[in-house]
């Protein structure tokens, strides 16, 4: 395909992006919020996946690695597909052990967490579904779209990964600085673990439960009355 094909993709894509971080009007309810948010979401990530894949043909990159990823993959050390997801799963199962129980204790989530957190019990199922569109509509977005499209227009998938996790790390700024280097530092071990798998649907899996972990398990777990009944 030409490459300034891949740099219309992109820049629409960005476009789409830029537009899910503006500043928005925090004055309505709090349900209108999440269901706002979870709209935008799936316009600003999802809309950019379907259109550019029916554009490029590309369907089938969403059940296997793109072969302009190869360079990248090449280069990680080769472990076998099932030591990959069973290390990925549980990794990820322990470190939300830990937060359940930092939580538990009075810990701190790193960062801010942002109008998201629920902020009393009858929030967390919509601290569910924002977890769930989350990691089904930003690793898509971030871990396939942004670096394939930056692939195509600059030749490099180092390039490519590189700045899509760079800006998957700028589109958290809202969590303060701390936020922000450890969701750049998350999205290149979720950028490690699709290179090395080959497999979109586990860093989405991961994803959704990390994103559990911080808005239904530690707003859950923390302690005394921090999330009253919502009476």
């Amino acid at each position: 395909m030409s490459r300034l094909l891949a740099l219309l993709l992109l820049a629409g894509s960005l476009a789409a992006a830029g537009w899910f971080v503006r500043p928005k009007d925090r004055a309505r309810d709090r349900d209108a919020m999440y269901r706002a948010w979870v709209m935008r979401a799936l316009a600003a990530f999802w809309l950019p996946v379907l259109v550019s894949l029916a554009v490029l043909d590309g369907w089938k990159v969403l059940t296997g690695l793109p072969l302009v990823f190869q360079p990248v993959r090449d280069a990680l050390p080769t472990f076998a597909p099932g030591e990959i997801v069973a290390g990925a799963v549980g990794g990820t199962v322990l470190g939300l052990a830990v937060a359940a129980w930092r939580a538990r204790t009075g810990g701190r989530p790193i960062g801010r967490p942002g109008a998201l957190m629920p902020r009393d019990r009858r929030e967390l199922p919509w601290g569910i579904v924002v977890a769930i569109v989350a990691g089904a509509s930003e690793e898509p977005f971030f871990r396939l779209l942004l670096p394939l499209l930056i692939t195509l227009a600059t030749g490099s998938a180092w390039v490519g990964f590189g700045l899509a996790t760079l800006i998957f790390g700028a589109m958290h700024r809202y969590q303060g600085w701390r936020g922000m280097v450890a969701t750049t530092l998350f999205g290149a071990v979720m950028a490690w673990v699709y290179l090395a798998s080959g497999a979109l649907w586990l860093v989405v899996l991961l994803h959704m439960l990390i994103d559990l972990n911080g808005l239904v398990i530690w707003p859950a777990l923390r302690p005394s009355a921090a999330i009253p009944s919502g009476r």
